[in-house]
């Protein structure tokens, strides 16, 4: 069955608009790979092959007005980013997700982030160094779209498998530090 993210969880994303913890806070929790767990305390949760739901289509322009869609990953673990500049948390996890996306390069791995309800040249230039691109969601309706979510959370990750189905949620920033032992989880448990 799958994990169920807290109650105690949901509510402070839904007053805050934004995450749990501060951009200060730092968690260090270590994930081994081969080894992870939902763990609802920190908005982590594990979806069964078996429970995952259908292929997450979400499609738009990038930040340079290019088209881009998480279809275009298929085949690729895909791990999709929801942020925002006037979000702390999302603009202190990003240099991790930037590190991520460099370490896993040419491994199969893909990164896309979604940038909700932003100003578009504040996260143009927020992610001038970032190496991968993202997916301008003006009013949130991406967002939305992904499954299990609590309306208007930020940040939100979420890992595709192979198949563009979700694998795992993170709910609220991820805990800095576990980010790469998350993904090579995933990708261990694709075979």
């Amino acid at each position: 069955m799958k994990a169920v993210v807290a109650l105690a969880l949901a509510v402070p994303l839904l007053l805050t608009g934004c995450g749990l913890l501060s951009a200060e806070e730092e968690l260090l929790i270590p994930v081994q790979a081969g080894a992870l767990a939902s763990d609802p305390g920190i908005g982590l949760t594990v979806i069964p092959e078996s429970e995952r739901g259908e292929p997450l289509d979400l499609a738009g322009v990038d930040l340079q007005g290019e088209p881009l869609a998480l279809s275009d990953s298929r085949g690729d673990i895909t791990v999709v980013n929801s942020w925002a500049t006037w979000c702390s948390p999302c603009r202190a996890e990003m240099p991790e997700f930037a590190e991520a996306a460099r370490a896993f390069e040419g491994q199969g791995v893909t990164f896309v982030g979604i940038n909700v309800e932003d100003n578009e040249d504040d996260a143009r230039a927020f992610t001038v160094d970032t190496p991968y691109r993202s997916i301008v969601d003006k009013d949130g309706t991406l967002l939305a779209q992904i499954p299990d979510i609590p309306p208007r959370s930020l940040p939100v990750t979420v890992i595709l498998d192979r198949d563009g189905r979700v694998a795992v949620q993170i709910v609220g920033p991820v805990v800095l530090g576990t980010l790469e032992d998350t993904i090579a989880s995933v990708i261990a448990s694709e075979g």
